[in-house]
This record gives structure tokens, C-alpha cells and sequence, in this order.
């Protein structure tokens, strides 16, 4: 027997009680997250023109840490003789955008050191700029561009982004015996450190090591990157390889300075947020 409310199959059904399914309302586009192809273009665009702007920072910082190296190697060589410097050079470098949005300008902040009473081991000379740093005031405002540096081109209203080092001493010799080889400036040979701080990086950081000859060694330029650079190679201003942070502490000798590096970065960074809120 059938349920009274259930039509025999084949029976007769008034056409006025056939239910008929209920269609939900089409969502609105913005509901479901559609654009129109002229949106979905201009927000491409946009996309495109920042991942630019991101890159030409990139390369930016590293060749303002390159020309750290550069004019690091010309004032040794020319004051080796009197009033000597150290062979490391240190950096803060800042980033502040342009006033149309198209552009990074990339400053910074430098010290050098003179040969003498100070330590001359860099992870001495960095540590005692860390020591400085912790020992700063917590309710006064701390200014790393005349606290650390000996001189700065950093506008007030500049980012801090990383740290660059100079190191005169390279894997083929110190910068003493490069000079008595050398005759001029141009044949110093350095080591380019980049360091900086990004939690959204494996490892939490971006760093480089480059090694820069002279030209003796034909400028040749060799670039080792953990997250600083991120140009496709074959469309990068200068060739670099990838490689993961723990080769760049462990293998290219320069571990113990990457480390100092890191805690200056941290405090540099906390710094100059309080510095930056004063504007």
C-alpha cells in the first residue's frame, strides 16, 4: 500500500501541486570574489609594478653595500700610510620611497674605524657597537646615524633595512699583503656582507656574501645570496647563486661576523622604530 501523501506512480497529478525546487538567488560578483577583466588586469599590474619596485631595492641595497667595499678599499689605500684604517667597514642602510611611489631610494649610515687602540678583529669592532647599542637609554631616542656612524646621508624619515660590511681581508689574502702587490686602489680586493632581519624568510633573515677582486682579478664579482636577491638570474644586473643561510655561516668563513651582525641588526631595528615614531 502506498502513503496517502505519496502519489502512485503513473497516477494523475494536478499540476498546480507539482513542488518545484527551490534555485538560489546568483550571488553578487564581489560575493564570490569576481572582477572584470579590465579589474583583474589593473590589479595585475599593480602587483607587477611592486614586485619591481621590491627587486630594484634589492639590488639597490647590495650596490650600495658595493660601493661601501669600493670606497673602503680607495681610503685604506690611500691613508695606509698615515692615519691608517682598519680593513672593515660597517653600513646601516635605509630605504625611503619616492614621492611617486615608482622607486626605493637606499641610504646610509657609515662607520669606519682607524688602525690603532681600537680591537681590529671584526667581530670585536661590531660587538662593541652591539654593547653600545644595549646600553642606550630606553626613554631617550636613539639615533643610529650619529651614534654608530661617522657619517650619514640617511633623511629623517628613512626605514632602516639592513646592515652592509666591508671586509679588506679576503679569502686569498689580508689587505696588508694585497697592498704590496697592488698599485693602486683599483687592485683591493673585499668581501661584501648584507644582513637583514625578515621573519618571513626561511631562517629569518636575508644575507649575502659576495667576493669583489680588482682589477687584476678582472673585477669579477661572485655572489652568494640567502633570500637578498630574488631577480630571476638570468635577468639579474650581476650573476648570483642561491643558497641556503646555513652555507653562508658555515662555509664562507665569515660565521662569526654574520652572528654579531644579526644581534646589531636587532637592535638597530628596534632603535630607530622609536627613533621614526618621534616624526
Amino acid at each position: 500500500m502506498t502513503a496517502l501523501a505519496e502519489p502512485q506512480s503513473g497516477a494523475y497529478q494536478p499540476h498546480g501541486i507539482i513542488p518545484h525546487p527551490r534555485v538560489p538567488y546568483p550571488a553578487p560578483a564581489a560575493a564570490i570574489g569576481w572582477q572584470p577583466p579590465a579589474e583583474q588586469h589593473r590589479a595585475q599590474e599593480a602587483a607587477d609594478a611592486e614586485t619591481l619596485v621590491r627587486q630594484n631595492l634589492e639590488w639597490a641595497l647590495f650596490e650600495r653595500a658595493h660601493a661601501l667595499s669600493a670606497r673602503h678599499a680607495s681610503a685604506a689605500w690611500g691613508r695606509r700610510f698615515n692615519r691608517p684604517l682598519v680593513p672593515y667597514a660597517l653600513a646601516a642602510l635605509f630605504r625611503e620611497r619616492t614621492a611617486d611611489g615608482s622607486a626605493m631610494v637606499v641610504t646610509a649610515a657609515t662607520r669606519l674605524w682607524l688602525a690603532g687602540p681600537e680591537p681590529s678583529d671584526p667581530v670585536d669592532l661590531l660587538t662593541a657597537l652591539v654593547d653600545l647599542a644595549r646600553s642606550r637609554d630606553p626613554r631617550q631616542p636613539w639615533d643610529v646615524r650619529t651614534a654608530l656612524a661617522n657619517r650619514h646621508d640617511v633623511p629623517d624619515r628613512a626605514v632602516y633595512t639592513g646592515l652592509a660590511f666591508s671586509s679588506l681581508d679576503t679569502h686569498t689574502g689580508t689587505f696588508a699583503q694585497a697592498c704590496e702587490g697592488a698599485r693602486s686602489e683599483l687592485q683591493i680586493p673585499g668581501t661584501i656582507l648584507y644582513l637583514a632581519g625578515d621573519q618571513s624568510m626561511p631562517g629569518g633573515q636575508r644575507a649575502l656574501v659576495a667576493d669583489r677582486r680588482g682589477t687584476d682579478g678582472h673585477n669579477a664579482l661572485t655572489i652568494s645570496s640567502h633570500e637578498a636577491l630574488s631577480t630571476p638570474v638570468i635577468l639579474s644586473r650581476w650573476p648570483y647563486t642561491r643558497v641556503a643561510l646555513s652555507l653562508l655561516y658555515e662555509r664562507s668563513g665569515y660565521g662569526r661576523v654574520l652572528r654579531v651582525m644579526t644581534e646589531l641588526d636587532r637592535e638597530i631595528h628596534a632603535a630607530d622604530e622609536r627613533r621614526r615614531k618621534g616624526f
